[in-house]
C-alpha cells in the first residue's frame, strides 16, 4: 500500500460521504442535501473557514455545488453572507443562530455514527492517528508560512 497525502484526503472524503449519507437518511425531514450537511458541520467545527474557496478545498466538490449549497443554506436561514471589507469579490460565510439546533442534532447523530463505526478500534489507535494528522498539518502549516515570507 502506497500512503501519501492524496490517499489520506481520499479516505477523509469517503468517510465524510458516509456521514452525509447516513445523516441524510436519518434526518430526511430536515430537507438538507449531503453537501449542505457537510458545509454546516465544517463551518461549525472550523469557524476560521469562511469562504467558498476554503469550503471547496476541504470538501473536494465542485465550485458550482458549493455555490448552489450556499445559496440554499442562505434561503433556509442557516448561514449569512458578508462582503469582505478589502475585497468585494469575496463573501464570508457565517452560521446563524437559527442553525444552532440543527447543528446540535447533526452532531448528536454523528456521535452515534462514531460510536457504531469505531466500536472495534481502540481509543489509543484513534488518538495516535489524530496526533499523526496534527503533525502532518503542522508541517504543512510551517511550509505555508515559509512560502508566505
Amino acid at each position: 500500500m502506497k500512503t501519501n497525502i492524496e490517499t489520506m484526503i481520499s479516505y477523509s472524503i469517503q468517510i465524510r460521504k458516509y456521514y452525509a449519507q447516513v445523516l441524510n437518511e436519518k434526518l430526511k425531514d430536515m430537507k438538507l442535501s449531503p453537501n449542505e450537511i457537510n458545509i454546516l458541520i465544517l463551518l461549525s467545527n472550523n469557524p476560521s473557514l469562511t469562504t467558498s474557496t476554503e469550503l471547496n478545498m476541504f470538501l473536494g466538490v465542485s465550485k458550482g455545488l458549493i455555490s448552489r449549497s450556499i445559496d440554499d443554506l442562505v434561503k433556509k436561514k442557516f448561514i449569512r453572507l458578508e462582503n469582505d471589507i478589502s475585497d468585494r469579490r469575496i463573501q464570508h460565510i457565517y452560521l446563524t443562530a437559527y442553525s444552532k439546533d440543527t447543528i446540535h442534532l447533526l452532531k448528536q447523530e454523528i456521535q452515534k455514527i462514531n460510536e457504531d463505526v469505531l466500536i472495534d478500534i481502540p481509543i489509543k489507535d484513534i488518538q495516535k492517528m489524530e496526533e499523526t494528522m496534527m503533525k502532518i498539518r503542522n508541517h504543512f502549516q510551517k511550509k505555508i508560512e515559509e512560502v508566505s515570507l
